[in-house]
């Protein structure tokens, strides 16, 4: 009798099983929708009001080697892009992690889909964004932006691996690696003309979504299309289209200025 009592229940247990499972997926998407890092490790802390109000200052932090010059360049197409939404553009320097912080929430991925032999440290990027809100908040930015050479994979699906960038609304900040839009990831000769231009519009882009949100533009030669490989970065303009300049000009008017 135990026997059949135990195969009679089976088809319930399975059931209240899936349902688990369901809910454990519901429960993930939600932790990563609202912006708790995943692993728990890297909890972002924010006191300050998340509203963001425009124009504001704009802060750029570098973690890794780049060229001084860079920085003028990128601010001069942030000017020319979202006219009149920064009071002032700061270069904040650079950034050198602690060996302990350096290694903390690392994993190791195969480049490219196992294609290579040797697997690359990669960095969540709510390590980031934790130093960016701290810098945000010390320095009375409306907005900050990283610029980093590391690999980085994204803190709400660790899954999503060698992102070109990321933009955490919530917290007014994104960063852009520019180690996936090197020519030498691909095995090719190395091009900083083609390498500037790409960081150039992944800044353009996620500082795009913390002005106009998180979709991206249906168009194809728009900075805000999404690009799933380098290809598609190059294809797209520096630009945005006529109705993403409409949507930029309807925040102006909001705002008053």
């Amino acid at each position: 009798m135990d026997v059949t009592l135990n195969i009679l229940a089976m088809p319930k247990l399975q059931k209240y099983m899936q349902k688990i499972k369901r809910y454990k997926v519901k429960l993930k998407k939600l932790i990563y929708r609202i912006g708790i890092s995943y692993p728990i490790e890297f909890e972002l802390i924010d006191e300050t009001p998340k509203k963001l109000i425009l124009p504001c200052h704009l802060g750029i932090l570098f973690f890794g080697d780049f060229e001084i010059p860079f920085f003028e360049e990128i601010k001069l197409y942030l000017n020319q892009i979202y006219d009149s939404f920064f009071f002032n553009i700061r270069d904040l320097g650079g950034y050198s992690f602690s060996i302990e912080l350096f290694y903390k929430g690392v994993k190791k991925e195969y480049k490219e889909m196992k294609k290579s032999s040797n697997k690359i440290k990669i960095h969540p990027t709510n390590k980031f964004y934790q130093i960016l809100i701290d810098k945000r908040n010390e320095e009375n930015l409306g907005m900050i932006l990283a610029i980093t050479d590391l690999p980085i994979f994204s803190s709400y699906n660790d899954n999503i691996l060698f992102l070109f960038g990321e933009a955490h609304l919530k917290h007014r900040c994104c960063i852009v690696s520019s180690l996936k839009l090197k020519e030498q990831f691909y095995n090719r000769p190395e091009n900083h003309t083609l390498l500037g231009m790409r960081i150039l519009k992944e800044i353009l882009h996620e500082v795009g979504h913390i002005i106009l949100g998180p979709d991206h533009c249906l168009n194809n030669s728009c900075v805000m299309r999404f690009s799933k490989d380098i290809k598609e970065i190059d294809e797209k303009s520096n630009e945005l289209c006529e109705p993403c300049k409409i949507k930029v000009e309807k925040i102006r008017e909001q705002f008053n200025f």
